[in-house]
């Protein structure tokens, strides 16, 4: 699944910098920007998929939030953090991270933050497949949504993930469409992955020429913010789905251009699962292979020559 929800802040930072220089006669003090700051560096590194440098960045907006007393900040942070450790496998340190911003959020009187919390920790349940107690989470958020008139489109999308994980395919398209029409266009985090999971359900439902329209959409929106790994997730699944049609070569230009991304971002994990879609395409067509294997290796080893994550 593709990651979501951890940007909304970066509005909240654009507010506070947009009021500091809209009045220089009432300049904000610089320990009270001081926490956006490391934040907005944070969110940059998470869009390249440098993950480790931008959880340092969440941890350093989290105690400057923490030192100037910024309950809000707080919160954002913690909740970024946990984003960072579900995008990166580790569900339980995620699951702990949401449900400590959920609590200050709650205190706060806060619901928004509350609701985008709670659909980042579905998410996170949806990912470790503990389907059950997701559910249960995303009716208490809906909940939570439907007391405070939030309009949330998220919750739509994880509705219809949970289902297409349960194969409920035919409620699953409905809700995800939805949630397609409750996003704007002009979200492209948002709006890409709307369009990847919907791409999902086509794959899943073997109808494969759609899914890769699905695909490719979201493809141009993650390209014109700069998601570099959901830019790769992108690639692999269009590659994968030409596979499915057998469109050979297709298949194995989008699966080298995702593995070469992969690579440079250094996702062993994924480099693995690609190189050994592709081997098995070059034993039975002879696609050679020599020389994307030459710069994934050289990427892996940490040759690149220019480095995403700095």
């Amino acid at each position: 699944m593709k990651p979501f929800n951890a940007f909304f802040i970066l509005l909240f930072a654009l507010f506070w910098f947009a009021c500091a220089g809209g009045n220089s006669a009432k300049k904000i003090p610089e320990h009270i920007t001081a926490g956006m700051k490391e934040m907005t560096k944070g969110i940059a590194r998470y869009n390249k998929g440098c993950y480790k440098d931008s959880l340092e960045y969440f941890f350093r907006a989290h105690e400057l939030f923490v030192t100037s007393n910024q309950l809000s900040g707080v919160a954002m942070s913690l909740n970024n953090i946990g984003n960072v450790y579900r995008i990166t496998g580790d569900i339980e340190s995620a699951l702990l991270f949401f449900d400590e911003a959920f609590a200050i959020y709650s205190d706060m009187g806060d619901p928004l933050g509350g609701v985008q919390v709670l659909s980042n920790k579905v998410a996170a349940l949806i990912d470790g497949d503990r389907l059950e107690q997701a559910e249960k989470v995303l009716n208490i958020t809906e909940e939570i949504a439907k007391k405070n008139r939030i309009l949330f489109g998220p919750l739509f999308r994880n509705r219809g993930i949970l289902l297409i994980k349960k194969t409920e395919y035919s409620r699953a398209e409905e809700l995800m469409q939805t949630a397609l029409a409750n996003t704007d266009p002009e979200n492209p985090s948002e709006f890409a992955t709307v369009n990847f999971a919907l791409g999902k359900l086509m794959f899943e439902t073997q109808r494969y020429e759609k899914a890769i329209d699905f695909f490719k959409t979201a493809l141009k929106a993650d390209r014109l913010f700069g998601f570099n790994k959901s830019i790769a997730d992108d690639l692999a699944a269009i590659g994968s789905a030409y596979l499915k049609l057998g469109k050979t070569e297709l298949a194995v230009n989008f699966l080298k251009r995702s593995v070469e991304i992969y690579a440079l971002i250094g996702n062993h994990k994924k480099v693995q699962n690609i190189m050994e879609k592709l081997e098995k395409v070059s034993e039975k067509t002879g696609i050679d292979l020599s020389i994307t294997k030459r710069f994934v290796n050289r990427w892996l080893e940490g040759k690149a020559l220019e480095n995403p994550c700095e």
